[in-house]
Formats: C-alpha cells, sequence, structure tokens
C-alpha cells in the first residue's frame, strides 16, 4: 500500500497568504487544502503568478492540492438565482486551479446558509441539490469523482442518493461525525470505499478543528486503522490534518507519526521526516 495514503494539512498554518504556507509546508506534508475565499469585497483568491509559483513547488516537492470550495456557496438554496451564483463560482475555481491539477475539490452540499441545518422542507433541498449537481458535473467538464461531497452537521445519509446519483466522492471529516455525535463506525464502513479525501482534528466538545492531542485518541485510533485498512483497496487517498495554526499542526503531525497503526504503512512519507 505504498504511498496510497497522502498526508496534508490545510493553507492556513502561518498567520499569512497561501503562498508563505506552501513554502513553509511543501516540505512536511503530501498535499494541502487550498481554502479559498471571495465575499463582501474580501479575496484569496491566487493571481495567475502565484498559481505558477505553486505549480513549480508542487513539481518540486511531490506535492498535490485539494481546493476547498469557499464556504459562502449554497448549491442547495431555493432561490435559483443563489444556485446560479454558485455554479459560476465553482466553474471559476476550477478554471483558476486547472493549472495545478488538484487532486480533488472539496464540496459542501449546504441549504441557504453555511453551517445551517437542512430546511424543514427537505423535498425542495435535495430537489435544488439535484439540479446543482447536475450542471456542475455536466458544465465543468471534468470527473465528476473529483468532487467530494463533505459529511457535515446533518446526517450524510440525507445527501448519499444524490452522491451516488451524480457519482461524486465524499470527503469523510470524521470529526464532523465526531462531534455531532453520529456512529462513526457506521460512517467509516459506508463511506470510506467511496472517499477520496478524510478530514481529521481534534474535538473537544462542541470545538472542532481543534489539535489532535484535545481529541479522543481511542477514537483517533480507530479511524487511521479504518483507514489504513481500507487503502488496501489500491484507491489513492489524502488525509488532511484540518487544523488552522502552527500549535495544533505540529502536534497534530506527531501524534499521527507516533500512531501505531500508521507505522510501518508509511516509511517513506514526509511525516516520517524531521520536522522540528
Amino acid at each position: 500500500m505504498k504511498n496510497s495514503l497522502r498526508i496534508g494539512t490545510s493553507s492556513y498554518i502561518l498567520c499569512d497568504d497561501i503562498l508563505p504556507n506552501v513554502r513553509y509546508l511543501a516540505p512536511l506534508v503530501d498535499d494541502i487544502e487550498l481554502v479559498l475565499f471571495e465575499s463582501q469585497g474580501e479575496s484569496n483568491l491566487p493571481d495567475a503568478t502565484t498559481i505558477t509559483e505553486l505549480r513549480r513547488l508542487a513539481l518540486e516537492y511531490d506535492l498535490t492540492y485539494t481546493v476547498h470550495f469557499p464556504l459562502d456557496v449554497f448549491p442547495g438554496s431555493r432561490d435559483a438565482q443563489v444556485r446560479g451564483q454558485s455554479l459560476a463560482t465553482y466553474l471559476k475555481i476550477i478554471e483558476l486551479t486547472k493549472e495545478l491539477s488538484p487532486f480533488a475539490y472539496i464540496l459542501h452540499l449546504t441549504p441557504d446558509t453555511y453551517g445551517e441545518q437542512p430546511s424543514s422542507d427537505l423535498e425542495a433541498w435535495l430537489e435544488a441539490l439535484d439540479e446543482s449537481l447536475d450542471h456542475l458535473v455536466a458544465c465543468s467538464g471534468i470527473d465528476s469523482r473529483m468532487f467530494c461531497a463533505e459529511t457535515l452537521s446533518y446526517p450524510f445519509s440525507l445527501v448519499l442518493p444524490l452522491v451516488e446519483k451524480h457519482n461524486l466522492s465524499v470527503t469523510l471529516d470524521i470529526g464532523h461525525v465526531w462531534m455531532m455525535g453520529y456512529d462513526a463506525q457506521e460512517a467509516c464502513s459506508s463511506l470510506l470505499p467511496r472517499t477520496k479525501v478524510c478530514h481529521l482534528h481534534g474535538v473537544e466538545g462542541t470545538k472542532d478543528h481543534q489539535s489532535l492531542e484535545k481529541g479522543n485518541l481511542d477514537d483517533i485510533e480507530r479511524f487511521v486503522s479504518s483507514l489504513v485498512q481500507q487503502g488496501k483497496d489500491g484507491e489513492t487517498r489524502v488525509l488532511t490534518l484540518e487544523v488552522f495554526n502552527q500549535y495544533d499542526f505540529l502536534t497534530s503531525l506527531s501524534l499521527l507519526t507516533q500512531s501505531h497503526a500508521m507505522m510501518g504503512e508509511m516509511e517513506d512519507q514526509k511525516l516520517c521526516q524531521p520536522w522540528i
């Protein structure tokens, strides 16, 4: 199973722009999640010069990128204009990042606002999602399995039929599963075969995206073991330590390297090299 699991983290570990973060992280990880946004006059979308440098760094360090679409995109909105704007944002970012040959695109199947639970009118929400996904797959011109629907606060079983219908992949954010109190074992058994990207972070009460040292170590060990076992199918996956500061990243990386479930499976990974 050599090199079938690529370890990554977010592009916001240093309190700086994307490029300084990638330069810092490139020797340490295999993949970087580019967390992009563009709203209310604020934007971190990279320009052409930055894209060229990101591509150069990827070639130099055998690095891949996962692209996280902006959070304020609502493909499940019941407003057709909002859905149209969402599609335009997806296509803009796909075009912007195509030179990077992304490993995957992270997709939130949200209703009308980020973090909102699905509407009481589930049928309308799912119909809106169905239409948005149909347009995205048709207009993007890329393999539908590149789009990874993320497990969020609602039960993923609500959208799984649409994920299967449109032949999407999954981003299994196990931290969200833990925080919401869902069955982690069931989530792994049902979703890992379709999963292309996993998000791992510590959960402490109602706070997620914490260092793994604040999480339940038994739960972390079980999840990593399940992921390594699933990796025997030969599919390459990314495991993203989805944290957002240097302390949480370094402590999480240290804990991961010490995990008995990972040792022996990752001898050639960058994270087994000295990083302090």
